[in-house]
């Protein structure tokens, strides 16, 4: 039976297909590049990184602990709600999670940091840590990704993101940072930087 994803202001439940015309996005489960030559190139330099040991233990740890929860693109029970004033949407959890718990990838299209992402800013960016050939790093770009991508920016933080490491490839998922009530908002320090060329964030 398909996944059904409970949505606010009017509680009702929505499949993935549903939502994705609702809220204008593609789903993504996994993360995907936009050709085999640069998946293959990812693929590679994040070898050559491993086999240089530019990869932490803790990468390496946490990638072989999680891959399951990648491979079935696990997300615990969830909703998406409707923020008041301009944050849009946000992604609530719906179980209690203990801390440490994953509550899933960060997912989207593994690609070049060229200038598509300022023309105009893209709010769904994040660091991919391999470098392409002038040592630039990929990006994550969740323009199109999952229901993570509605998790929004807190100074004061229940999730962690943190890169895990299996089969050449990083993956960038949240660890709950402590046990998480049903009914909360997650959240995670999107970093200073993020901030530079935009607004102050909206507290939450």
């Amino acid at each position: 039976m398909e996944k059904e994803i409970l949505f606010f202001p009017n509680g009702k439940l929505y499949t993935i297909q549903e939502l994705e015309k609702k809220l204008n996005f593609r789903f993504f489960p996994h993360i995907g590049f936009e050709t085999l030559a640069e998946k293959k190139e990812v693929q590679e330099r994040g070898l050559d990184k491993l086999k240089n040991k530019g990869v932490s233990q803790e990468s390496l740890e946490l990638g072989d602990k999680f891959r399951g929860k990648i491979e079935a693109a696990y997300i615990p029970s969830v909703s998406i709600r409707r923020l008041e004033g301009s944050l849009g949407h946000g992604l609530f959890v719906e179980e209690l999670l203990e801390g440490g718990s994953y509550v899933g990838e960060y997912t989207g299209i593994v690609r070049k940091n060229d200038r598509r992402y300022f023309e105009p800013l893209n709010d769904y960016c994040y660091e991919y840590p391999v470098p392409d050939y002038i040592g630039r790093s990929f990006v994550i770009d969740a323009t199109q990704g999952n229901l993570t991508r509605f998790i929004n920016h807190s100074f004061h933080p229940n999730l962690q993101p943190v890169h895990v490491f299996y089969e050449g490839f990083y993956h960038l998922v949240f660890l709950a940072l402590q046990r998480i009530e049903g009914g909360t908002q997650l959240c995670y320090n999107y970093g200073h930087s993020y901030w530079h060329v935009r607004n102050p964030p909206i507290l939450l």
